[in-house]
């Protein structure tokens, strides 16, 4: 049975789908390269050494369906791969550069290790598949994978149309599916965002449990016996489980979190900024915008003047931090697992993946130590969702509308600053009703297809956080516009009598995820 406490670890791995085949080099397609570097392969090293000295536990992981279908897209595999080997050389560079330089070269070799254990784990280990290496993790028991609605699009702004949902939810199922050769059981909700009513559809597509915000399960009707330390069970037969704030504060606070300590790298100190064009190279280089190379030398310390970063000491902390974190894990279990009767008791610690390894550097080395001291504590295991998601429960309980963005409820993802984006995508789903209310041609259902992948992207949810916090806001505003007026246009090449399709091939090109999507429509 293992300790009494189950301490649920889950990592949400998300990006918006971003693949430019008409550039050479595009900006934000990097937010891939950084993500795999720093978090997916990472991670995967750690899960594997961790196999290797047979240390137990089992850590969550959701990924959403349009990371799964970057991860698997032959073009973007191609670039990251000659992305690894740009930046070795960059590295290489460096060496020479600093060769004398006492304080740096320390770094600078950490930097070049580092490199060449990442093609190494890319090329050998994952055979430029992370997919399979996913596959291969939860078959070991180690890893429990879970999957992420569709394009990620937050659910209570279309409540309103359930068939969107529907289409979401089918899209999930689907992709998941196609990855991992199985249905997904759990899902996560882009955003925490739940609305009454929510847990029917879910039903519908089999999932059988989901995660919400902290208020979203203790505002419950009628209100929850256990907090958020046990499941609830809702109307429609599903598992719901809620966010423990205290160790999500631990990690994710700006102010007292881990990731803040001054020992630890900076995140906002990279050599592409301080070096000239011709030094770096053109691929560093996106038109006039430099590209982050992930090499960064300063640690969190003052203001310009920071100090060197030492990652022997970092790792050291890392371990002091997961250390930490256990201990006050298991002061919570201790003092709450008397007064759960006939449940396991649980902590739910969700966070976003990318937090591990590239917003934090050594998040990832903070997971091989949490599950090594999580190994030797008599009170809690690590251990996968599903195993507390089969205690009998005759109570049901209703989750209220709730989401873990800023404020609670949808003000992030609902406001001024998006507040057209609601209005055209009612009138591109009106268009879209309406030829599939006409006689189905081959060349009809062909555009039909990729209207639906043009709306689905339009509806991903990083468009509007990326507005509100003024994060990347030109590149959101351009692909709701850009997903808006393919649509457009492809409704009236739709009542046309047009033969030459070239635009139509581009779009289907370009925006290619969910190749099979013709099938569910």
């Amino acid at each position: 049975m293992g300790a009494p406490g189950k301490l649920l670890f889950l990592l949400h791995a998300h990006l918006p789908f971003v693949r430019h085949p008409d550039y050479e080099r595009f900006l934000e397609e990097n937010w891939l390269f950084e993500a795999i570097s720093e978090t997916y392969l990472p991670l995967v090293q750690v899960l594997f050494r961790l196999l290797e000295k047979g240390v137990p536990g089992t850590i969550n992981l959701s990924v959403s369906p349009p990371l799964l279908e970057m991860l698997s897209d032959p073009l973007l595999i191609e670039r990251y791969s000659k992305h690894l080997y740009k930046q070795l050389e960059l590295i290489e560079k460096e060496m020479i550069r600093f060769e004398a330089d006492a304080e740096k070269i320390p770094v600078i070799r950490f930097y070049h290790s580092r490199q060449k254990a990442l093609i190494h784990t890319w090329e050998k280990v994952c055979q430029k598949n992370l997919l399979t290496a996913f596959k291969s993790l939860e078959d070991s028991k180690i890893l429990t994978l879970l999957t992420c609605v569709g394009t990620h699009p937050f659910l209570p702004a279309y409540q309103s149309d359930p068939d969107s949902i529907r289409l979401q939810l089918e899209v999930t199922s689907r992709s998941f599916e196609t990855a991992f050769g199985k249905k997904p059981k759990g899902v996560w909700l882009p955003e925490c965002g739940y609305f009454d009513g929510l847990d029917s559809l879910l039903a519908e597509y089999g999932f059988e449990y989901f995660f919400l915000e902290t208020h979203g399960v203790l505002l419950a009707e009628p209100p929850p016996t256990y907090g958020v330390f046990a499941p609830i069970k809702t109307s429609a037969g599903l598992y719901c489980i809620g966010r423990e704030q205290s160790s999500s504060v631990e990690v994710w606070s700006r102010k007292s979190g881990y990731p803040g300590h001054p020992e630890y790298r900076e995140f906002f100190r990279d050599i592409a900024f301080e070096r000239e064009r011709k030094y770096l190279g053109e691929y560093f280089f996106a038109g006039e915008s430099p590209i982050e190379t992930g090499l960064k030398y300063y640690r969190i310390t003052g203001g310009e003047h920071k100090m060197i970063y030492r990652p022997w000491n970092a790792m050291r902390l890392a371990e002091d931090h997961a250390r930490l974190f256990i201990a006050n894990r298991e002061a919570t279990f201790t003092d709450l697992i008397p007064h759960v009767e006939g449940h396991e008791a649980s902590i739910l610690s969700p966070y976003d993946a990318e937090l591990f390894g590239h917003w934090w550097f050594e998040g990832p080395l903070f997971i091989e130590a949490l599950f090594e001291k999580a190994a030797t504590s008599s009170i809690l295991e690590l251990a996968s969702v599903e195993t507390i998601c089969k205690t009998p429960d005759s109570s049901t309980h209703r989750p209220v509308f709730s989401s873990w963005g800023e404020g609670g409820f949808s003000s992030v993802w609902m406001n001024d600053e998006v507040q057209d984006a609601y209005p055209r995508f009612f009138k591109m789903k009106s268009l879209y009703n309406h030829l599939r209310s006409l006689k189905k041609t081959k060349r009809l259902h062909r555009i039909i297809t990729q209207m639906a992948r043009e709306i689905l992207l339009f509806q991903s949810s990083d468009w509007a956080f990326m507005i509100h916090n003024h994060s990347a806001e030109g590149y959101a505003k351009s692909r709701l516009d850009e997903h808006y007026k393919n649509v457009l246009s492809l409704y009236d090449l739709a009542l046309s009598k047009q033969s030459d399709l070239k635009e139509l091939d581009r779009l289907e090109k370009k925006n290619n995820l969910f190749p099979w999507i013709g099938e569910l429509l």
